[in-house]
């Protein structure tokens, strides 16, 4: 059986670089109490029957352009 030197290699780099995390950060990230419920909520809250669908600009378009494009559109429509 050959043992697999690149695995092993990559595998002791990552446990170190995971020891080597700011304590500040780990401090953050057990602080951080998003859950499934709570992000669940926020989409119960928002409103999903009215919306927009907003198309980007194509490759070969220039962005600037369509922006302004929808702008004046948008402002017809609130005259």
């Amino acid at each position: 059986m050959e043992f697999n030197y690149s695995f092993l290699t990559a595998y002791s780099h990552l446990r170190l670089v995971v020891k080597r995390v700011d304590p500040a950060l780990k401090e953050k990230l057990k602080q951080n109490t998003v859950t499934l419920e709570s992000e669940y909520e926020k989409l119960e809250k928002s409103d999903l029957d009215n919306w927009e669908n907003i198309r980007g600009p194509s490759l070969w378009e220039d962005s600037r352009t369509v922006q302004k494009q929808r702008r004046e559109a948008v402002r017809l429509r609130t005259e």
